[in-house]
């Protein structure tokens, strides 16, 4: 079993001549210029290359291993300073700190090796489920030999009966039966023995492969563009998720023995042949019966299979969607008939595919029986004509069912592996959908300058059915500047914000930051460096440090406060009197306000002292208080930082030094203020975009 990796961390400027060493120099170059800390930890180093799309394995030092590599690897002695190697030939070489490398005299005995598999621009493997399964390849070896070892010691009663009729009762020899009984004692002893450490194998092999799928399941999730993940909807990415149980399920349940056992029934087939010749021929002739018979049955059963369960389904969806309309309108007695009808016809169509499954199951039950019944008969003429003994014939009838037990066994899970194949089908397309990271997004923005933003005829549509959130919009942003976006509800104001820092990308167009499209830069670290504060935030269980934390993990207890009183939260520093690690949760659900929690996203953004912030609705409450230490707070960071917020508050309006007026996902109106030149900004703000139009037309 690998043994888990040292604390130790890895300088950055090592992770840095590894990519130089792959021929990723650009790859290099943007790990140089990022904000990422000079001493990484494995995981952090492990996530940074996956993150590049450098296909990386890491495992204990192994040198039969290292001598088939091909690319430079990270070496991690246990007791010595991390290196980047490489093999040369049938030596290793190191690569020193002045760039050269030098001869490597011995590998490190013991430590763990960062081994590159492959590199961005190489084709990928089409099926990932697959090339993660060859990772567990090592766990192979002793689940076969135990199942092996498990089958042979299985041999041990019937050959013990087969010796106590034969030996004992008909050669009249009692006093051999103890050397037997022990001979049996210990086959036994090793059969249950072998068993226990296989079922122990198979539990730690299928939790890891699990564990290993809902983490790579999860990381694909996080790494999916906002846009992409908000049409497919929350039930398929659990289902996603559910895969990983699937295949637990399948290896690690009641059955998953049962059929690794299922080849090794040739041992069972070579014993009833060693032990009676020909008659083995009447187990393998049922084995095809049993098969045709099973085949036919398993397609009466799947034609019988609920067609409703979709409909069934949606009926419940419905109750949760659509429950308001439905009390309020006081006229749910047609919906709940049609839910009763559903019901009983899904309970109709379950009950006819349980029946005709039961159906399944007892055939495949009498079918087993039908072979040893067969197999008895047949050796009652062989025992009569004196071709095998009375105690073969019994043994064999024994080790029958250790053939017709795992063929039921996968008959039964048909179904199981059909399920299984399409958990795997499922896995791998989505493994092959695009995600936000790719090799043609590494730069990073500079991160003490406040940025220039262009939008080049922005536009961006939700649905192909929906009229578009943004339609064209075309409006520059000078470096420091402070720009309200107003206009009624549903103008994309938010869709505008989410464009800017790259959560959605529309679908004509393109942001630039700086110059540069926005698609061009890493969106972790783009995301990161800018500051964004939504409209409703949602609070994590914890305190009010911990949540503040979240956008700066090293803030000290005086930074929070200062971000929270910048934010307008002053008042809620008072109710909680001052102390940040009061418990934002009770009994599990959140003590706070929306309007108290929208200060605490705001402190957040606030907290990263970024040169980009973007707000949406910050003090929406109005409180005149809070209004005005966020005001404050505007000034001070006017000319700094370039801010974007929306709003309809007229005093915030008044702060910015441009004013972008949106009707319909349409910019109407992008400029100075338009009360500096007599319409006031009352108008702008109004509910009714005509209001707005005639603003920008006056203007």
């Amino acid at each position: 079993m690998k043994q888990p990796l040292d604390p130790i961390h890895l300088p950055k400027s090592l992770l840095i001549d590894l990519f130089h060493q792959l021929g990723l120099s650009v790859q290099a170059s943007n790990i140089d210029k990022s904000d990422l800390n000079d001493r990484l930890t494995h995981l952090e180093a492990y996530v940074l290359l996956k993150k590049h799309h450098v296909g990386i394995k890491v495992q204990a030092l192994d040198t039969n291993l290292l001598v088939h590599s091909v690319y430079p690897f990270i070496l991690l002695p246990q007791d010595d300073e991390p290196m980047v190697a490489r093999r040369s030939n049938h030596s290793f070489q190191y690569l020193s700190q002045d760039n050269q490398w030098l001869a490597l005299d011995k590998l490190p005995s013991v430590g763990h090796v960062f081994l590159v598999e492959s590199l961005p621009a190489q084709s990928r493997n089409s099926s990932v489920f697959a090339s993660h399964l060859a990772k567990l390849r090592p766990w192979y070896h002793p689940i076969f030999w135990l199942s092996l070892l498990s089958s042979l010691g299985g041999l041990a009663i019937p050959l013990f009966t087969m010796a106590v009729y034969d030996r004992v009762i008909g050669g009249q020899a009692p006093q051999i039966l103890p050397s037997i009984a022990l001979g049996a004692a210990l086959a036994l002893g090793i059969f249950v023995a072998s068993r226990l450490l296989r079922a122990q194998a198979l539990a730690n092999v299928s939790n890891r492969f699990a564990r290993d799928l809902s983490g790579i399941t999860f990381n694909r999730l996080l790494s999916m563009p906002l846009g992409l993940l908000s049409r497919v909807g929350l039930s398929s990415h659990l289902a996603r998720m559910r895969n990983a149980e699937k295949v637990r399920s399948l290896v690690a349940g009641p059955g998953g023995a049962g059929l690794i056992d299922l080849p090794f029934t040739l041992i069972a087939l070579v014993a009833i042949t060693l032990l009676s010749g020909f008659l083995v021929l009447v187990p393998l002739a049922m084995l095809l019966i049993f098969y045709l018979v099973m085949k036919a049955l398993d397609r009466f059963t799947q034609a019988a299979a609920p067609t409703i369960s979709g409909e069934y389904q949606n009926s419940l969806n419905e109750l949760s969607t659509h429950l308001l309309p439905l009390k309020s309108a006081g006229e749910s007695g047609a919906w709940y008939e049609q839910f009763m009808r559903r019901a009983r016809e899904n309970c109709r169509q379950n009950f006819l595919y349980s029946k005709r499954a039961g159906l399944n199951a007892a055939v495949a039950h009498a079918m087993g029986l039908f072979t040893a019944l067969a197999t008895v008969f047949t050796g009652i003429f062989l025992v009569l004509n004196q071709s095998i003994t009375p105690g073969a014939l019994i043994a064999c009838v024994m080790l029958i069912w250790r053939i017709t037990g795992p063929a039921q066994l996968a008959f039964a899970s048909r179904q199981k592996f059909t399920l299984l194949k399409g958990a795997i089908d499922q896995f791998d397309r989505f493994m092959a959908v695009t995600t936000e990271f790719n090799e043609l997004r590494l730069d990073s923005p500079d991160l003490n300058k406040a940025p220039t933003l262009s939008f080049k005829h922005v536009t961006l549509r939700y649905s192909g059915d929906s009229e578009p959130a943004l339609s064209g919009v075309t409006l520059d942003i000078e470096a420091g500047e402070t720009v309200a976006i107003i206009g009624p509800n549903g103008s994309g104001k938010t869709s505008l914000l989410l464009a800017t820092i790259g959560v959605i990308e529309p679908q004509a167009g393109f942001v630039t930051v700086n110059g540069k499209n926005l698609k061009q830069f890493d969106p972790e670290i783009f995301r990161q460096w800018a500051a964004y504060s939504p409209t409703n935030s949602e609070l994590l269980p914890g305190t009010l440090a911990d949540n503040l934390r979240l956008a700066k993990p090293e803030a000290s207890d005086e930074e929070l406060k200062q971000a929270i009183t910048d934010a307008g939260g002053a008042s809620l520093l008072q109710a909680l009197k001052q102390n940040i690690d009061a418990n934002l949760f009770s009994r599990g659900t959140s003590m706070f306000s929306a309007v108290e929690s929208s200060y605490i996203s705001l402190a957040r953004a606030l907290l990263k002292g970024s040169p980009l912030l973007v707000m949406d609705e910050p003090i929406a409450n109005r409180n005149p208080f809070a209004r005005q230490a966020f005001i404050k707070t505007l000034r001070n960071l006017k000319g700094k930082t370039t801010i974007l917020f929306t709003t309809h508050d007229h005093s915030l309006i008044q702060q910015a030094d441009k004013v972008v007026i949106l009707d319909k996902g349409t910019v109407v109106y992008a400029g100075p203020l338009p009360n500096q030149d007599g319409v006031t900004t009352q108008s702008a703000t109004n509910q009714d975009p005509t209001p707005s139009m005639e603003a920008s037309q006056n203007e």
